[in-house]
């Protein structure tokens, strides 16, 4: 295998996620939730959010929705209506829509 070669197959290997990048903390919007809870979110790209919800990241890919944007995975549900009003709520095992209508939060 030529040097040349290496170089660029590390090089590809390096674009095609085998990298890890930061989410910019700057970016997160802080939520309080009507019970007391806060939730800080970031969405990086259209198809995706990232919560910070008890200390833990989690994410979360959109969902279909009726109205607003309905993201879902690792366990939760966080539907927002604009960016400053969302709804949290816990998802069951096997769940892809919540059951319990989830708690509102609003961006602070």
């Amino acid at each position: 295998m030529s040097m040349r070669y290496s170089i660029a197959a590390t090089a590809v290997l390096m674009m095609t996620g085998c990298t890890t990048t930061p989410i910019d903390r700057a970016a997160w919007m802080n939520y309080a939730c009507s019970n007391g809870q806060n939730v800080q979110a970031t969405y990086p790209d259209t198809n995706a959010a990232v919560i910070e919800l008890q200390g833990k990241t989690h994410t979360l890919h959109v969902a279909l929705s009726g109205s607003g944007t309905r993201y879902t995975g690792e366990g939760w549900q966080w539907w927002t209506k604009g960016m400053h009003d969302g709804t949290l709520a816990p998802l069951a095992p096997g769940e892809s829509i919540a059951g319990a209508p989830g708690t509102t939060c609003h961006a602070n």
